[in-house]
């Protein structure tokens, strides 16, 4: 990430403010990016520096209210690793889970557990080529939750034991993970930084290290790693949620001024672009990689602080690249796109190099056209420059963007904020606030002119290049002779002339006479108001203020997966892509993309199993567009044949490489499966994909668009009245529809396997997944049946975890979780997977076996249930805090009331599971003559 981050992501709020350490200060290895900056600083941040040199960052959010996160940053990862240390960064970040002065190995994530904490989703850790970070995510905000991670942090800092026992135990999960990353697109990368930085750079930008220096790593080749960057002043904790920030400045003060770290330090390693590349172009093949091309542009890493006046330059050069890419944009939805996707940046590439990256997604086959049109559009920009409309709009989008973050800044989630400032320490930048950010953007913007932007495009296509990579799922014919003669052919082929006519008047502002109210009541108790037009549409309005600024939009349509045919596998994976990027009929996509450039409004279209969701996110100033947009697409699509044969032909490729790994052939194939079969959650093959047609698709959707039910789920910062009159003038002034049915499914279990199905992939032949899979019911029959089972798949993880992966180290990341058809009253499932190596395939099931006849047959302990319950709890406790969680359980209610059952019923119910009531549902429903084994196996 670079400082083009900024406009990239919009900022979220939160700077710190300087405070000078004191005279006997050690400095930190980096001060404060404000620090000798004239950018002004977000004063809701306390910032401070320990005389020991270690940085903290405090900020009070109450987003969602009783939380705190906290972020403890290092600053080292791969990039300071010596030859004989590739990997050890990231495998010290494993060990600081094994086990310090204060705390048993084992005992870190059952103390976080016990205060609410899940691993993996609120404890976590990264290793990155420029960082290590400990990321907790406390769901409460009492003295206990503050003092026990702070306590952990600080033995994460000066006292952890790298024991070897643990070490050689913990080595084997890092050698599991690094098997999961064994990938055509890890094996692409590895080759592509190898090609533009050496062998040893390529190594240091990826954190997972050798092979052969992970196996063989002792504990002192550990310690001395560890003593020699995790060093106060090479820290930074930032703490931000519910919280006094006096309080908690005070209790940093108290746990960290005593920590030293006297050992020697190393000098920090330097690694630059090649001085001299072997050639300008690299291919790559492997069955399974993508088919991509990227040409890059290098220059040295920029070392010049964050100011305002590099910030002008950074925001030039994105409206820069904002217009290069939208140009892109139009070629791809063309009616003979040369690509499916391309796009131009320019970042920082870790403290390496300044790269310029344009990159191109093609269809197979079709190298030489798609090297071609993105070489003409690059040579085209530079050469004839660019339009004031082009300005005008990229300039609207990125003021749209920052307009929305500034009005969502006092409800902006907490986790958001801590890893926003994380980002500006790692990219030491001065983190501004969304106020000053679009104060600066409007100051920025009355500057820009064309002649700007065209010397912004000349910089950003200049330096050390283009050197090209090219990537392909099987070898380029002629290789790098070939591609090399078709760039040739490209810099010679003529440039067109580029004419783009005026935007055409917006056509889908008039449905008719609004709808008239037939109905309209409110449900108090979850302050939900439910509408229903005269039509017949129907609509359920939740104003909230979550999440300042935002409003989120459903529109259930049909019957979705349910609803297909039960004969053939249908073509609805082609359904959201082809209609929403195909446009309409009376305004292309690239028009609706200039429109739109100034508002905020989205719409995609996905494929549940109980309707077709029309959906989008706006706010309140572009309420009546979004309605009008999503009434548009649903009344007057244009479906045109070459979005769907993009479509197709993408898909396709996602199918083939599937079979890479053992995983992407379980994503592709277990809907199907654990269904008995059932055509309609298949995937179909490429040939099946090919031979798919845009008539059928459209066949699937049209009668609900046309005229089936309506139902509208509103949910976010808006008012009752101001939804009401949207909804009537757009879906409330169509032709009338019915009204909806209870959604009604028919999804049936498969058959148990006592010996597994095996299915066969062509990835790494070192990796293999297991599963078990036992048969529930559906979720509404029996509620707080699901919310125990729930409790049970959590313990089942947890076992699963601390005997596969801490105590044989033969996989990453088991675990068990459940399922519960909301539709089918006898359809749910729990199961238990593993990502292993396939000779240990069998001590999966042996696992498995002993944790489900232990469930079955002996109380869990009080700690553990706790352990088990309390996470959940605090999980759906956040979860209602959010738009996204009423939207998930409203959509729909009017037909389906039940769903607000749930919403009543899911905490009070997981709290009063007991161990009698795991016990009991272990031995009711893990039973092995039930079950349904599965595995994904290498082959030829």
């Amino acid at each position: 990430m670079t400082r083009l981050s900024r406009w990239m992501l919009a900022a979220l709020a939160a700077v710190l403010l300087l405070a000078l350490p004191t005279a006997q200060a050690t400095p930190p290895s980096q001060p404060w990016a404000q620090t000798g900056s004239d950018l002004p600083a977000d004063p809701s941040v306390r910032f401070g520096t320990l005389p020991n040199g270690m940085r903290y960052a405090i900020k009070r959010n109450t987003t969602p209210k009783g939380a705190v996160s906290l972020r403890f940053r290092f600053d080292v990862g791969s990039l300071m690793e010596r030859d004989n240390e590739q990997g050890i960064a990231h495998v010290l970040e494993h060990m600081a889970f094994r086990g310090s002065a204060h705390v048993a190995d084992g005992d870190m994530v059952k103390k976080l557990q016990s205060l609410g904490l899940t691993f993996g989703a609120d404890t976590n850790a990264f290793t990155e080529s420029t960082q290590t970070v400990y990321s907790f995510d406390m769901p409460k905000n009492d003295e206990a939750s503050l003092d026990t991670s702070l306590m952990l942090m600080r033995e994460i800092a000066g006292n952890l034991n790298i024991a070897q026992d643990t070490l050689n135990a913990e080595r084997n999960v890092v050698l599991a993970e690094a098997r999961l990353r064994d990938v055509p697109s890890s094996h692409l990368q590895k080759s592509d930084f190898t090609f533009l930085y050496g062998a040893r750079a390529a190594s240091a930008l990826r954190p997972i290290g050798l092979e052969s220096v992970v196996a063989h790593a002792d504990s002192k080749l550990l310690r001395d790693f560890y003593r020699a960057w995790y060093r106060p002043e090479r820290a930074t904790l930032i703490i931000a949620g519910d919280i006094d920030p006096a309080g908690i400045e005070a209790k940093i003060k108290a746990q960290f001024s005593d920590w030293q770290n006297k050992s020697p330090k190393r000098p920090v390693p330097v690694f630059k672009p090649l001085a001299k590349h072997p050639a300008a172009i690299a291919a790559f093949s492997e069955a399974g990689a993508p088919a991509y091309a990227i040409f890059n542009w290098l220059r040295p890493y920029d070392t010049s602080p964050d100011t305002r006046t590099n910030e002008a330059r950074d925001v030039t050069r994105f409206i820069a690249l904002g217009i290069f890419n939208q140009r892109l944009s139009v070629l791809s939805h063309g009616t003979t796109p040369p690509f499916t996707y391309a796009s131009a940046s320019h970042d920082h590439v870790a403290r390496v190099a300044e790269a310029t990256q344009l990159e191109v997604y093609y269809h197979k086959g079709d190298l030489a056209d798609a090297l071609k049109a993105v070489d003409v559009a690059r040579r085209q920009v530079l050469a004839h420059g660019v339009r004031q409309d082009e300005i005008d709009q990229a300039v609207a989008q990125l003021r749209t963007l920052l307009q929305s973050n500034l009005a969502a800044a006092d409800t902006t989630p907490t986790p958001q904020i801590v890893t926003a400032l994380l980002r500006s320490v790692d990219d030491r930048d001065v983190f501004t606030a969304p106020a000053t950010d679009l104060a600066m953007f409007d100051d920025i913007a009355k500057t820009i002119t064309a002649a700007k932007i065209e010397q912004s495009l000349a910089f950003i296509f200049g330096g050390d290049g283009p050197l090209t990579f090219v990537s392909a799922p099987e070898p380029v014919t002629g290789g790098s002779a070939a591609i090399a003669a078709t760039l040739k052919q490209a810099a010679a082929t003529p440039l067109p002339q580029e004419d783009a006519g005026g935007l055409p008047a917006w056509p889908y502002a008039d449905f008719g006479k609004p709808g008239a109210i037939a109905e309209q009541r409110t449900v108090d108790e979850f302050g939900v108001t439910y509408v229903r037009f005269a039509n017949g549409v129907t609509l359920t309005i939740k104003p909230t203020q979550f999440h300042a600024g935002q409003i989120l939009v459903d529109v259930r349509l049909g019957s979705g997966r349910l609803g297909l045919p039960h004969d053939r596998i249908s073509s609805v994976w082609a359904l959201g892509s082809t209609m929403t990027q195909g446009g309409l009929a009376r305004y292309s996509y690239d028009d609706l993309q200039r429109f739109l450039a100034g508002k905020l409004c989205s719409v995609s279209l996905v494929a549940a199993d109980d309707a077709f969701l029309l959906t989008g996110q706006t706010r309140q100033s572009d309420l009546d567009t979004e309605m009008q947009l999503l009434t548009a697409y649903a009344t007057d699509a244009a479906w045109p044949q070459p979005a769907f044969d993009q479509v197709r032909q993408s898909y396709a490729l996602s199918v083939e490489q599937s079979n890479a790994s053992p995983m992407g052939v379980l994503g592709r194939e277990f809907n199907s499966l654990i269904h008995g079969g059932d055509p309609r959650w298949a995937t179909p093959t490429p040939d099946a994909i090919g031979k798919a047609s845009l008539d059928d698709t459209k066949a699937l959707i049209l009668p609900a668009l046309q005229s089936g039910p309506v139902e509208i789920t509103v949910v976010g910062d808006t008012s009752v009245d101001a939804v009401v009159k949207s909804v009537a003038a757009t879906w409330g002034a169509l032709p009338p529809r019915p009204r909806g049915a209870q959604p009604h499914g028919d999804e049936t279990f498969p058959a148990p396997a006592k010996e597994p199905v095996v299915l066969i992939h062509h990835g790494a032949p070192n990796q293999a997944v297991a599963m078990m899979v036992w048969p529930t019911t559906g979720f509404l029959p029996d509620m707080k049946l699901q919310r125990t089972l729930r409790v049970v798949a959590q313990i089942f993880s947890q076992r699963l975890l601390d005997e596969l992966r801490t105590r044989e180290g033969i996989t990453y990341s088991p675990g068990a979780t459940t399922v519960a058809s909301l539709y089918s009253p006898g359809y749910g499932y729990l199961y238990a997977l593993a990502q292993i190596p396939p000779d240990k395939i069998p001590n999966f099931y042996s696992a498995v076996h002993d944790v489900e006849e232990a469930l079955a047959t002996t109380p869990v302990g009080d700690d553990e249930l706790d352990r088990a319950k309390g996470p959940r709890v605090e999980d759906i406790l956040r979860q209602q805090q959010t738009n996204e969680y009423w939207l998930s359980l409203l959509a729909g209610s009017q037909t389906n009331p039940a769903l607000l059952d749930i919403v009543r019923s899911t905490i009070p119910d997981i709290k009063a599971v007991s161990a009698e009531d795991v016990q009991r549902a272990a031995k009711d429903w893990l039973k092995d003559d039930k079950a349904y084994r599965l595995v994904v196996e290498p082959g030829q």
